[in-house]
């Protein structure tokens, strides 16, 4: 049995830990930042066993957790120190940008304090992130905000490099700021989550390599600087003093590894090792194929293979460099493991007419604010050192968590967040978080319009910290939501049975005059005749017909009453009398004498259409059989248009959105990710209208509606806030 102490580590305290997770490797440093520099303390690179992310993306989960745990548990067992916070970057797969600018009125402020500049920055973020929500309604995929750079700061409309500590009427702040889809960020903290790492800061990685290759006080000059990873090739502007835009492109490292595997017949990590070889400047490769064949190939040779695959790289970037700073800048910073490519730099120089002295690799050697401490570092080390020092400029992100029965939901800092948002992230749909009532259905009989209101919802339950609130209640980091979701009422359905009284009335035959005539109550729906059990569709329109009464069977035959006499049996009748299976009728005239009827027709006439027979109007239970009977249509109250690939155009607040297209109805609160309101004002109340109709978030919409979503202060009276649900065809037909 082993004596051998389990060594007890430190606890972290302000030491820094980073880690760039690469599409090939994980690369990860711990230091500490002292008096506005980075000391180095301790690095690791493990390469990943398997394809685990993909263009930067971490495609399996637990194989990269598994890859980031031999790098922090090596650094920890060599520096005697727990791990348990963590900064990293995101690739620019999918990335977005917005550039905003947004004035403030300081005139009552003494002075500019730290907090006021930094609140009015991440109002001008939420300013963008609405932006890029707005343009995104088509879609539900959410975005973060994972960096920002400042372009300008303005002082009653001055330039100026600081507002801290000014004093003025107005304060412009005018900014870039980067985006990247939830599932890339997501991804990143549940790898963080496996480890046991809490993330303290996420920035983009060219925003991290900028840095520490191009600080603030070189940002003068238009320097175009690019991240070269396996996966993607980042990309950061630099001019006038500020960063002022960020790209990305797809094509990388791997494209020329993957041309190597093609040619060279290896797997992935040998081609890996020859890549690596020829930019080392080996002169001759040593590999074995796939097939067990050993071979020595020159790297002259080598190197003229991967040419075409080099300069395909080389045109990608530069076009990106153009595209984002609309010509060639002034000098190049090629940083991440691909800038190590022979052949890159001269490319890429050539491609943007510049002298080649002007295009670099990155190395330690252009390090600002960087002690490696005797470490010589090469460019694949630019970023992890980038989001170390990135993370104590406070230029890193943060993500609440908010727990939506007992789930996480994380949240950028900066935006803030409605329970109804908060919800909406965590994967409920609006109707469990406000219900809806069923659709009604409207349909026509016998010329009136009858409506069969659909069943009430139940609302949802909602707690925030075990205390009831509402949807629009705010919640922060570290809140607990808990919700019992709302049940949506069921869509009212109804048969013909259930609307005409069919079993009240008699079927069968009857004699009358020598003829035998068919007796009945019959529906015709749309024109057709429909049996009992038909379920009736929206906008259906019914008429009864047929022979009930005795006054039916003369109406049909033609025949008067006045003068003449009719008798069932012993019993005289008139045309009320209700007609039975097996009645022989008798005539007679005003003396009593049996007669027969003049004009009776020889066969006997099947029922018509303008027969009106008596229907059976008491209220339908409003819940008869809520299920569309099979094959049958989904109810459409009123004029909302029916899934047709076009989605459904309507005016919010005087402007114009179209609804992405799908089947079934719209309501008022599929407009809330449209608009922009704090619905959390002091003594203020929601005001909802559709074509100048108080309204409710469950209210149904209709192509070419006009609808408001607006806050405004409370009125005295609590009954011009009242809201009226138009909910039935007829009402939302009259609002209009």
């Amino acid at each position: 049995m082993s004596t051998e102490k389990t060594r007890e580590l430190k606890p972290q305290g302000d030491l820094i830990f980073a880690l760039d997770i690469g599409t090939r490797t994980v690369v990860g440093i711990i230091g500490e930042y002292i008096d506005d520099k980075f000391y180095l303390h301790d690095y690791i690179s493990v390469p990943h066993t398997k394809r685990a992310m993909v263009d930067g993306q971490v495609e399996d989960i637990k194989q990269v957790a598994k890859i980031v745990m031999q790098a922090k548990t090596a650094l920890e067992e060599k520096n005697g120190v727990k791990l348990t916070k963590v900064s990293i970057a995101a690739a620019g797969r999918a990335l977005k940008t917005r550039q905003v600018t947004m004035d403030f009125d300081v005139s009552d402020k003494d002075t500019l304090t730290e907090d006021t500049v930094k609140s009015m920055e991440v109002e001008t973020i939420q300013k963008a992130q609405a932006e890029l929500d707005a343009s995104n309604t088509g879609s539900r995929t959410l975005f973060y905000c994972v960096g920002h750079s400042i372009i300008n700061y303005m002082l009653d409309d001055y330039k100026i490099i600081s507002l801290e500590g000014h004093k003025g009427e107005k304060a412009t702040i005018e900014l870039v700021a980067a985006f990247l889809p939830s599932i890339v960020v997501e991804g990143l903290y549940s790898v963080m989550d496996i480890c046991g790492l809490e993330v303290n800061s996420l920035t983009l990685e060219p925003i991290a390599a900028m840095n520490v290759i191009v600080p603030p006080e070189i940002r003068l000059i238009n320097i175009a600087l690019i991240d070269i990873g396996a996966g993607t090739s980042d990309i950061a502007i630099a001019k006038n003093g500020s960063v002022v835009a960020y790209a990305m492109a797809t094509t990388a490292g791997d494209e020329i590894t993957e041309e190597i595997i093609r040619t060279y017949l290896v797997d992935f990590n040998t081609a890996e090792k020859i890549k690596q070889a020829v930019s080392n400047g080996e002169k001759q490769v040593e590999y074995k194929d796939i097939l067990g064949n050993e071979h020595a190939v020159p790297s002259e040779e080598v190197a003229k293979m991967m040419s075409p695959a080099v300069e395909t790289l080389a045109d990608t970037i530069c076009n990106a460099i153009k595209e984002a700073n609309g010509a060639s800048p002034a000098a190049v910073f090629l940083v991440g493991g691909g800038s190590l490519i022979d052949g890159l730099t001269s490319l890429v120089a050539d491609k943007l007419d510049l002298d080649e002295k002007r295009v670099a690799i990155g190395g330690g050697d252009f390090l600002k604010n960087v002690d490696e401490c005797g470490a010589k570092l090469g460019a694949e080390y630019v970023t992890p050192l980038g989001i170390a020092v990135t993370s104590m400029l406070e230029q890193g992100y943060d993500f609440s968590v908010i727990t939506v029965n007992d789930s996480k939901v994380r949240v950028f800092d900066t935006k803030q967040l409605s329970v109804f948002e908060a919800l909406t992230i965590a994967g409920y749909k609006s109707s469990e978080i406000m219900g809806r009532s069923g659709h009604s259905l409207t349909y026509t009989i016998n010329g009136q319009r009858k409506t069969i209101k659909g069943g009430a919802m139940v609302p949802a339950e909602v707690y925030v910290n075990d205390r009831p609130a509402s949807i629009m209640t705010k919640v922060t980091q570290g809140d607990r939501i808990r919700i019992t979701p709302a049940v949506s009422g069921q869509n009212a359905s109804a048969k013909l049975s259930d609307i005409i009284s069919f079993g009240r009335f008699n079927d069968g035959t009857v004699r009358f005059g020598g003829e035998e005539y068919k007796i009945g109550l019959h529906a015709l729906v749309n024109g057709e005749n429909k049996d009992p059990d038909y379920r009736i569709q929206p906008l259906d329109t019914i008429e009864t017909s047929g022979i009930v009464t005795f006054g039916d069977l003369l109406h049909v035959i033609d025949a008067g009453y006045e003068g003449m006499e009719y008798r069932v049996g012993d019993s005289f009748i008139d045309e009320n009398y209700e007609l039975k299976n097996g009645d022989e009728i008798i005539a007679y005239d005003s003396y009593g004498n049996v007669i027969g009827l003049m004009d009776t027709p020889e066969e006997p006439v099947p029922p018509v259409q303008d027969v009106q027979a008596p229907v059976h109007t008491e209220p339908v239970a409003e819940t008869p059989d809520l299920q569309p009977a099979a094959g049958t249509a989904e109810p459409v109250s009123g004029n909302a248009i029916p899934f047709n690939g076009a989605g459904l155009t309507v005016e919010i607040n005087g402007e114009q959105v179209v609804l992405p297209p799908r089947n079934g109805e719209y309501i008022l609160l599929d407009l809330l990710n449209s608009i922009n309101i704090d619905p959390a004002v002091p003594g203020s109340e929601i005001i909802l209208e559709i074509n100048g109709h108080p309204a409710n978030f469950s209210s149904y919409l209709s192509n070419g509606d006009k609808a408001v979503i607006k806050v405004q202060e409370r009125r005295e009276d609590p009954a011009a806030a009242s809201h009226i649900e138009l909910s039935t065809p007829e009402e939302r037909l009259s609002a209009k």
